[in-house]
């Protein structure tokens, strides 16, 4: 991809959020783009997580910053970080104490 083309995706405030998190090697872009290229997934989940990966779900930052409605962006349940998919999915002080060790472990014993 070109330089001046990253550049520009980069900056824009919702698309952004993804190659932004990539060069911060949050994320990474082979494994992104594995489930793309396999093709089983329905039209309807994979629009679902394109939105989450651009942040374009309705959580509070989205609401705060893309909307502008001028409300608090931080996360309902810690109130200590912005409410963003990576929070909810990952970071969340308050779900980390119990939805994320039970999301592991369903997870875990399907293996």
């Amino acid at each position: 991809m070109g330089e001046s083309l990253k550049k520009k995706w980069k900056n824009n405030v919702i698309h952004g959020q993804y190659i932004r998190n990539i060069d911060r090697q949050l994320i990474s872009e082979e494994d992104t783009f594995l489930w793309l290229s396999k093709g089983d997934l329905k039209a309807e989940n994979e629009s679902e997580i394109v939105a989450a990966q651009y942040q374009a779900l309705q959580t509070k930052y989205y609401a705060t910053k893309i909307l502008n409605t001028g409300t608090d962006s931080k996360c309902r349940l810690c109130q200590q970080f912005d409410e963003t998919i990576d929070n909810i999915i990952s970071a969340c002080p308050v779900l980390t104490k119990e939805q994320y060790i039970k999301r592991h472990d369903s997870v875990h014993n399907y293996a």
